[in-house]
């Protein structure tokens, strides 16, 4: 009985907080709460009061309004991207079309890119420009997946933990293992660009997106388990280098950190340190990028560790022309590809994830899944 007041005293007091939270204005929780409690609450929930029940921009909102300065780094809290100098703007005045659902964009065909040998990149040529875009997280999980059998192992584990809890032998979504989509605007038009592409981590998908007349001489693609670019002229070169040949390479990327990093607002000893160590990889990874491209990275990193699209190049003014947006669904995609590769709706009974890991676990239990309640081991 206490138990249930207890929960009806917490839910009613979510309640009263929203609703006096929304009726503050448009930053909300900024204007209540202490700066650093601000950042937090906005990086779970976004800056409630910024977009209006249509899901549109209310007037004067600002794109820094959705740029929050969160404990895990910068991220994108609304309709915005990144542009030259990391400075957000909305993704309306750069492109038109945007899509932000990608779940159906079925690509037209597929080609698989294998990483290069070595770690010696194609350096640009002279009076080009480079384009450096950084990803981590898009939450735009596209029908493409990509994984290995360590994965199916992991999905077995997955599996008989929960049979094991719930006695359900559904199949294991493979979710973790889709290709993300992250879209990039080129609007430099005076010189050729060179892309540098940085995944942070995962299976990635680079949608390019052209203004007219813009160019690009060559796309490198660096880091993150799988990765690869849709809309993107087949006389373009590709070059990648995964995250784990980055390691062989002795390849490290590091960023600085954001003000608002947990990091830096610890002062534990330990994270002090941990603070020094970062800043000597940042200043390591600074040297092979201006080695590699002649540029620093930390100088010309362009995104956020949560947001969908990044602009290389001038931001025209409102009025101007945009960009108009490729879609994925029927477009040429070419990308790199682990021991299985699967188009969701496309695989052939019995050969997708779930399925696979299905029948494995069923035929390490002996054909009776039962035997998983008896405690054996995988």
């Amino acid at each position: 009985m206490l138990l249930r007041l207890i929960f009806r005293v917490i839910v009613l007091g979510i309640l009263v907080a929203v609703a006096a939270l929304a009726a503050v204005g448009p930053r909300p929780f900024a204007a209540v709460l202490p700066p650093e409690a601000a950042r937090f609450v906005e990086s779970m929930v976004g800056p409630i009061g910024l977009l209006g029940q249509d899901g549109r921009v209310r007037a004067g909102a600002l794109p820094a309004d959705f740029l929050v300065d969160g404990p895990d780094g910068l991220l994108a809290t609304g309709p915005i991207a990144a542009s030259q100098g990391n400075l957000p703007v909305f993704i309306t005045d750069v492109l038109a079309g945007f899509q932000e659902d990608v779940v159906g964009a079925f690509p037209a065909a597929v080609t698989t890119m294998r990483p290069i040998l070595g770690c010696r990149l194609t350096p640009p040529q002279p009076g080009s420009v480079i384009g450096h875009v950084f990803g981590a997280g898009t939450s735009r999980p596209l029908a493409l997946i990509s994984y290995d059998d360590a994965d199916l192992a992991r999905g077995i584990a997955e599996f008989v933990d929960r049979y094991r809890k719930r006695g359900i032998a559904a199949p294991v979504p493979g979710d973790a293992y889709a290709f993300q989509a992250q879209d990039v605007v080129v609007t430099d038009t005076s010189v050729p660009v060179y892309l540098v592409l940085e995944n942070a981590g995962g299976n990635r998908i680079w949608n390019i997106h052209l203004a007219e007349g813009a160019r690009l001489e060559r796309l490198v693609l660096l880091g993150g388990a799988q990765s690869g670019v849709a809309n993107l002229d087949p006389v373009v070169p590709v070059e990648v280098i995964l995250a784990d040949g980055l390691a062989t390479c002795g390849i490290r990327p590091a960023h600085p950190l954001n003000p608002g990093h947990q990091l830096l607002q610890s002062t534990a000893e330990s994270d002090v340190n941990l603070v020094a160590q970062h800043a000597e990889a940042v200043a390591a990874y600074d040297i092979w990028f201006r080695d590699s491209f002649g540029v620093r990275a930390s100088d010309s990193r362009i995104g956020y560790a949560a947001g969908s699209v990044a602009v290389v190049g001038p931001v025209l003014d409102a009025a101007g022309a945009k960009v108009s947006f490729a879609p994925i669904l029927g477009a040429d995609v070419r990308t790199t590809q682990n021991s299985y590769f699967e188009i969701v709706g496309q695989v052939a009974a019995g050969q997708d994830y779930g399925s696979r890991v299905m029948a494995l676990a069923t035929g390490f239990a002996f054909g009776d899944l039962s035997i998983l309640h008896q405690g054996v081991g995988f």
